[in-house]
């Protein structure tokens, strides 16, 4: 579940040698003043995968996916392709201050991931086409492209630097194809993330309690729950392919949106007399005594999508729960 992890702590002289010394890092210098780090050997298997900084404020970072740290540090490969539970996150997270020599004082969690496999039976995109927001129907938040990458295979809510969270599902093949990873999967791995970021003063000790990771694992699923995603319309019989898609369009952006968008098109000659007085008429006449008669079908991405959501939540709560 937790994957990606960044650390702070401020150091004192002392434990600055302990650690320099103990993690092997390399000095630096930035505008004469000295900073420690393992940046360019940070792959390399002695230090699995985790990135550890001194900086020149003598505060202490580190960053890595306890998920991937977790499987190489149990004698797997350095992937997060398999299941991992809130306890098998504590389990990491003690045995990486172990292994790096920290300890929790003053020690706090700044940013951090939640993260979920989903091994779908069809190609992700068939999905992620069509989830379209995440929250409560009415105050979603949009699920974007991120054009950073090819064939549409990650989608994100608004990240801008000031967003604190967001939610992020992409296909985890591709991306380990895209990144030439060692091990590649097998199958369709459809992955489901939540990013935290910048927290204030969250001490690591509180954060890994049994009590807040509980917390954070019943949110995790509860934001998923609220997944959107597009569906087929049924309308009456004999309603016209046209108005099908006026109707779509109404329930999708809203009346008021259509309409004005309708005046618009009419003003810039794109839409003819007839269609405009068309569109008006039906909003104004017939569109409250027919919504109350169309249907919304669930797309078999969608249901499968929630089954395994269900099927996971059920597995994971038996492991936080036994463990």
């Amino acid at each position: 579940m937790i994957d990606f992890i960044t650390l702070l702590k401020p150091l004192t002289e002392s434990e600055i040698i302990f650690v320099v010394k103990k993690n092997g890092l390399k000095t630096n210098s930035r505008n004469g003043v000295v900073f420690y780090d393992n940046e360019e050997e940070k792959n390399l298997k002695q230090h699995n995968g985790v990135f550890i900084r001194i900086e020149t404020t003598c505060r202490l970072k580190i960053e890595c996916s306890l998920h991937k740290y977790w499987n190489e540090t149990s004698g797997k490969e350095r992937n997060n392709y398999n299941r991992f539970s809130m306890p098998d996150a504590k389990k990491a997270f003690d045995r990486l201050l172990r292994d790096k020599g920290i300890d929790f004082k003053d020690l706090n969690i700044y940013n951090y991931e939640i993260g979920l496999n989903l091994n779908v039976s069809k190609d992700c995109r068939a999905y992620m086409d069509k989830m379209t927001g995440i929250g409560a129907s009415g105050s979603e938040k949009p699920l974007f492209v991120n054009p950073r990458y090819k064939d549409r295979r990650v989608k994100t809510t608004v990240f801008h630097e000031r967003a604190r969270k967001y939610f992020k599902v992409y296909d985890k093949v591709y991306e380990s194809k895209e990144k030439k990873r060692k091990v590649i999967p097998d199958g369709n791995i459809l992955r489901i993330e939540t990013v935290n970021r910048r927290l204030d003063n969250f001490g690591a000790f509180d954060f890994f309690s049994r009590d807040n990771l509980a917390k954070l694992f019943d949110q995790f699923f509860r934001d998923w729950r609220t997944l959107q995603f597009e569906r087929d319309l049924i309308t009456p019989k004999g309603t016209g392919r046209a108005r099908q898609k006026l109707c779509e369009e109404i329930i999708r952006d809203g009346k008021e949106k259509v309409l004005t968008r309708a005046r618009e098109r009419h003003k810039n000659g794109s839409l003819k007399d007839w269609e405009y007085r068309n569109i008006r008429e039906f909003i104004a006449n017939e569109w409250d005594a027919l919504k109350g008669r169309i249907t919304f079908v669930r797309s078999d991405e969608e249901a499968e999508f929630r089954k395994l959501l269900n099927v996971n939540y059920t597995l994971l709560k038996h492991d936080e729960i036994i463990k």
